[in-house]
């Protein structure tokens, strides 16, 4: 794929694909900074109470102050999440260890997948490595963590695994049938990674090719 049809067919929903994410994180520490400046009140009423000579409330102090601590947290992971995502284009082509860039997939889907009611599990296993695309590959596991959301309320577990010339991602659900991904992006995609998406017993099965270190 030339780097002129490489832009023009996969550079639009490239940035589309980056807007979302990066709105979805957005709205996620939105509702954490609000959490937090909402504790952060009840802790401002407390003292203000303790001033005018009421005894202050241990329980309910330690209880705002654990949330906003849980919140804090939250809020720095989804950052984490967000810094590694931003890296993804850094470099073109590289090795990737495959089950971080789906648990990374999984970090950055959590609101929609919450939204959908549906619950995202990775399978336990070891490393799988892969010579690939980060970018185009992260598009690739929202293409069908999105045919996995649209099926509706239930659990979706996501195995990855080793395979000759490469390694797959399965999506196994136990609600609605998980359609593949169709369409000219979705079929440029996956040909620019050198990959394949096929449904299969109402499973997804995601079969992703070692690519050369240029091409």
């Amino acid at each position: 794929m030339s780097a002129d049809l490489d832009w023009r067919t996969l550079g639009p929903t490239g940035l589309e694909y980056f807007g979302r994410m990066c709105a979805g994180v957005s709205h996620e520490l939105k509702n954490s900074l609000a959490m937090i400046n909402e504790n952060a009140g009840l802790m401002q009423d407390l003292a203000a109470l303790a001033q005018r000579g009421q005894p202050l409330d241990p329980a309910r102090l330690a209880q705002g102050m654990e949330r906003i601590a849980r919140h804090v947290q939250g809020a720095n992971a989804v950052l984490g999440a967000l810094n590694c995502f931003a890296h993804l284009p850094d470099v073109p082509r590289r090795p990737v260890e495959l089950r971080g860039e789906v648990a990374l997939a999984l970090a950055l889907h959590r609101r929609q997948a919450s939204q959908a009611q549906v619950e995202l599990a990775l399978a336990p296993g070891g490393e799988v490595s892969l010579s690939s695309r980060p970018f185009l590959l992260a598009q690739a596991l929202d293409l069908c963590l999105r045919a996995a959301l649209a099926a509706g309320p239930g659990r979706v577990e996501l195995a990855v695994e080793q395979a000759p010339g490469g390694a797959v991602v399965s999506f196994s659900g136990a609600g609605a049938p998980l359609a593949a991904p169709e369409g000219p992006e979705a079929g440029a995609l996956l040909a620019a990674l050198g990959a394949r998406c096929t449904g299969q017993d109402g499973a997804l099965r995601l079969t992703l090719a070692h690519l050369p270190a240029t091409f």
